[in-house]
């Protein structure tokens, strides 16, 4: 049989693809507007010829660049597999049905289609519903332990799946995706800013509280094309909350700073985070916790940028919330290539061997 190539699922679904994966709708638009990479004002535009390609002046050095670079750009993959396995995985299906290259109904002007939010959201509960709470001595539980030793709380939101099937997506035209087997997992449920299930974040673990040994230990759901949600992982009962990338980020956050955390899942949903309604009036400081990323190249040639993405994500939101209002602090680890996870893991440790 002929191989399925991501080319082909991802032709004519970039806006669907990229939307899901955190990039704004507002960047699918036929006019020259901001870059979502450099910033500039005006030197990015979107087009859906070749089945969709973008060009900045200054990321792409004016020449068109594929879905695939947007994707590579956006999640910091440095592999064309890690994009193309990103494609694969977005078309990939839980139901055993066959993946649909062409035909999603979806719009590209306002994001998803209503009947596809509401099928993604109910397809999302299911698996919510299936899961139980955290109890001490299960996967889940074990997990938390060995990422943030130490961890004295149960965060909110969170849940145990004791088998939840992982799925790899087709390999050939028309084929099935297969079934590698059923694991724990920790569920993790991100809601928008109107309180309603925006997302699921899964882990796969073993039973002993480690990541399971599949091609992608962590994986989103299909969501509803939002880009700003947050797992509401503790009640905020006073002036402050903090914002995150990661889960486990969101662990230790907590842990070395002692206020409520909501991890977003990556940097760019962290970015467009929206404080909810009925916390505005109350929340009056926003402390982001950033993390310390490699100093990377934006571009091609000798006109290309360096940034940190962690922190230039970070610095976005700090100027919308200061914008609105909110006194805000960054926080980042003093060690290049760690999140906040990898520090309490450090200070932990030199605890233990104190």
């Amino acid at each position: 049989m002929q191989k399925i190539k991501a080319e082909d699922l991802a032709y004519d679904k970039w806006p669907e693809i990229l939307i899901a994966s955190g990039i704004d709708a507002g960047f699918f638009g036929p006019r020259n507007g901001p870059c979502p990479f450099c910033g500039g004002a005006d030197r990015y535009r979107w087009s859906s010829k070749h089945g969709g390609v973008w060009v900045c002046s200054m990321c792409t050095e004016g020449k068109y660049a594929s879905g695939f670079r947007m994707l590579m750009d956006h999640m910091n993959y440095s592999s064309f597999m890690e994009a193309a396995n990103h494609v694969r995985n977005h078309f990939g299906s839980s139901d055993q049905q066959a993946v649909v290259v062409r035909e999603r109904a979806f719009t590209q002007s306002d994001g998803m289609a209503a009947e596809q939010i509401e099928k993604n959201r109910q397809r999302m509960l299911r698996f919510w519903n299936e899961a139980r709470d955290i109890t001490p001595g299960d996967p889940v539980s074990l997990y938390m332990a060995n990422r943030c030793p130490g961890i004295d709380f149960n965060p909110h939101m969170l849940r145990y799946h004791p088998a939840l099937d992982y799925w790899l997506p087709p390999e050939s035209q028309g084929g099935r995706p297969t079934l590698l087997g059923k694991f724990p997992a920790m569920l993790a449920y991100a809601q928008g800013a109107d309180g309603q299930l925006a997302q699921l974040h899964k882990t796969y673990l073993t039973p002993q509280g480690h990541k399971a040994d599949v091609p992608d230990a962590k994986k989103t759901d299909y969501g509803i094309g939002l880009n700003s949600f947050a797992i509401r992982m503790f009640p905020v009962q006073g002036d402050t909350l903090g914002v995150c990338e990661g889960i486990e980020t969101g662990w230790a956050s907590v842990m070395l700073k002692n206020i409520p955390v909501w991890p977003c899942l990556n940097a760019t949903v962290m970015s467009n985070f929206v404080l909810p309604q009925e916390l505005v009036g109350q929340v009056k400081r926003l402390v982001i916790f950033s993390d310390h990323d490699e100093l990377k190249p934006v571009g091609r040639g000798p006109n290309a940028a360096y940034r940190r993405a962690g922190s230039h994500y970070a610095e976005q939101l700090a100027q919308k919330a200061r914008h609105s209002g909110l006194r805000v602090l960054i926080i980042k680890s003093s060690t290049e290539g760690f999140d906040m996870a990898n520090q309490w893991a450090r200070q932990a440790h030199i605890g233990q061997l104190a």
